[in-house]
């Protein structure tokens, strides 16, 4: 199995995406269906969370520029117009003017107003919306209107990603119909699942448990999308999921795991394309206590023991176990593929003695014999969440469980499926296996690190905090020199490390499961699903088969 998974790395991973042919002139059609083994919980952007989310939204809605494949945030090199066909920075840097392009509608037929950029701005940085951008937002004072197709963006201090925050984080809605709603409960909103934008993409139907479809805006203003529909199917679990693909049934399945990329590569059907890999996975350790956050957790909040179950693991053995050669080990809260990252960092070696050592001087001994160390009658023993779907995160679980049992620490693993979402964004756990797909933008580590009152954890799901990891962020953000900038956030980095809160555990390499009929296409260094209006079916692979209801043309 390993020589065949590092042959097939070799023969895929040479280069993003699989440009096989040319489209010819005025060759659209046709339709790709997707499968999607968990169901999305809103099609509302500032509510968004999860990558089963994003991928839907990201057809369906613009926003005001699109980052390039080198992924640089500072400034506004390499960025290419979406909604704002231009724009124009102050002397000072403390205004950009975005001037919309006249051509782009609503998909109701409404036009595009700056006064939408502004309405946008508002209801994500409200902060009863919640949303978990309003943070990265925060940095726009405000949006200025002078007339209908110039937004002018208001910044308080310059920074490196000023452009960045607003162009690519606010994803633009429109306020004639969002102008009303009870932004209390925008979750439950009917735009949330039926919703209207102005992107590639407009929405059909969301039809719980069985699919999502959305058609082609013909009349895009940056020109028609090359296929006719895409489709997501929905629930049925991963292994339903990559036997539709690999017989056909589906299109696309993302993120293969070995057995699985055995399984594609063997299909006359299915191929595996590699794209750029925006993941980390990691074992993270709540700081509070779950049944009364005011509390520091009985466990974690104790570096010392974080250490020592550090090392007791051996990262790179479950790693290889896990993922064969389609993962990297991770280095920390970051992927390589940033320009931020930082792969000298360290974390903490395999050394299983040493964790011995650590936890007896830190008082865990095992009075009783039962095998399990204590302290003052209280077990080391902990809960650890984990996705029931993910068959990764339940193997990474199942090795945490197995390694740790020799030092005297028991862990119960807890395999959930609709609960792990609301469990996790409401801190009702011990240790977590997670992953992040994460933002281009170094500074967007705020979001998930930076330090909050125990009872607005937002998206710092271990309700980490450390004073001296939260300067190095500040001054980052506020550093106009990108070097400067990108050294501070490397500090950060370290800092957060050295203190433990997470095991880093792996850095994923994406490879998604396309049918040989499918042509990807478009540069993407982030996400697979970016250029999705560019993929296109030849005239004579386009097929006809059932669909999910309404889904008939393919």
């Amino acid at each position: 199995m390993r020589l065949r998974v590092l042959l097939l790395l070799a023969l895929f991973a040479c280069a993003p995406g699989d440009r096989s042919g040319s489209a010819a002139a005025g060759d659209t059609g046709g339709t790709v269906i997707i499968a999607m083994p968990a169901e999305p919980q809103t099609l509302l952007p500032p509510l968004v969370r999860l990558t089963q989310e994003k991928q839907v939204i990201d057809q369906i809605f613009d926003v005001l520029a699109e980052i390039g494949p080198g992924l640089n945030t500072f400034g506004d090199a390499g960025f290419t117009p979406r909604l704002a066909r231009s724009w124009t920075w102050s002397a000072d840097s403390l205004t950009i003017a975005f001037h919309i392009d006249p051509r782009a509608r609503w998909h109701d037929g409404r036009p595009v107003s700056a006064g939408d950029v502004r309405f946008s701005l508002e209801l994500y940085q409200d902060p009863v919306v919640g949303s978990h951008l309003a943070d990265v937002l925060s940095v726009v004072d405000s949006v200025s209107v002078p007339d209908s197709l110039t937004a002018v963006a208001w910044f308080a201090r310059r920074g490196p990603e000023q452009f960045y925050a607003v162009a690519h984080n606010l994803t633009i809605l429109p306020e004639h119909l969002l102008r009303g709603a009870d932004r209390t409960n925008l979750r439950e909103s009917a735009f949330s699942r039926n919703p209207v934008g102005s992107g590639p993409f407009r929405f059909v139907r969301w039809e719980a448990r069985s699919a999502i479809e959305l058609a082609a805006d013909t009349a895009w203003y940056l020109g028609r999308p090359r296929l006719d529909r895409l489709i997501w199917t929905l629930g049925g679990g991963l292994a339903t999921a990559l036997s539709n693909v690999i017989v056909g049934d589906a299109d696309v399945l993302e993120t293969l795991t070995p057995d699985a990329m055995a399984q594609v590569s063997a299909s006359q059907i299915a191929r595996p394309v590699a794209f750029p890999g925006m993941t980390y996975g990691y074992l993270g350790f709540n700081l509070w206590d779950p049944r009364d956050p005011s509390r520091p957790h009985s466990l974690f909040s104790d570096r010392d023991v974080r250490v020592a179950i550090s090392m007791a693991l051996d990262r790179q053995a479950m790693l290889s176990n896990v993922f064969d050669s389609l993962a990297y080990p991770a280095f920390g809260p970051f992927t390589r593929t940033i320009p931020t990252s930082d792969t000298t960092i360290v974390p903490f070696a395999h050394d299983s003695a040493g964790a011995a050592r650590l936890l007896a001087s830190a008082g865990w001994r095992d009075t009783d014999g039962d095998g399990i160390r204590d302290r003052s009658g209280r077990p080391l023993r902990f809960g650890l969440l984990v996705p029931a779907q993910s068959a990764p995160r339940r193997q990474y679980a199942e090795l945490v469980q197995a390694l740790l049992r020799p030092h005297g620490v028991q862990v119960d693993v807890e395999a959930v499926d609709a609960q792990f979402g609301p469990r996790l964004l409401s801190g009702q756990f011990d240790a977590v296996i997670n992953a992040w797909l994460i933002d281009p933008a170094p500074s967007a580590i705020k979001g998930t690190w930076y330090s909050r009152p125990s009872t607005q954890r937002g998206m710092n799901l271990q309700g980490y905090g450390n004073l001296a990891f939260d300067a190095s962020l500040d001054s980052a953000a506020a550093e106009v020199n990108p070097a400067r900038a990108r050294e501070l956030y490397r500090r950060a980095y370290r800092v957060l490390v050295a203190d433990a809160p997470a095991v880093w555990l792996y850095e994923s390499r994406t490879f998604v499961a396309v049918n040989r009929r499918v042509r990807t296409a478009g540069d993407s260094a982030d996400t697979w699903w970016r250029f999705l209006r560019l993929w296109w079916i030849p005239g004579d692979e386009r097929i006809s088969r059932d669909l999910p209801p309404s889904a008939t043309s393919r």
